[in-house]
């Protein structure tokens, strides 16, 4: 057990002496699931907007991305932390909706 955590701990220093451990830029949530990595957040939609709401605290940026029908997209503004905010589809209705971290 103490030789696995030993083995564990050095690779975790590795890491960090190679300039830390490297995370994706944007994670997308599917709609309606809450995000396995990060805040805890979640989504959903009606015909013409989709919305995304995170409840975990601190200071982390995100938006929600839409995707509707006939080809077009649409982004809520940027928001910081623990809030709900709303992505529209101009025309057409929504298709899908997602929450990028930034």
């Amino acid at each position: 057990m103490r030789l696995r955590a030993a083995v564990a701990g050095l690779g975790m220093g590795a890491a960090l002496a190679l300039g830390g451990v490297a995370a994706p830029a944007q994670a997308a949530t599917h709609e309606g699931a809450p995000s396995a990595l990060g805040p805890s957040c979640k989504t959903g939609k009606n015909l013409t907007n989709g919305w995304g709401q995170c409840t975990t605290s601190g200071s982390y940026k995100w938006r929600v991305r839409v995707y509707c029908t006939l080809g077009g997209s649409g982004t809520s503004s940027v928001v910081t932390g623990a809030t709900r905010t709303n992505a529209y589809c101009s025309w057409g209705n929504v298709e899908s909706v997602s929450i990028e971290f930034l």
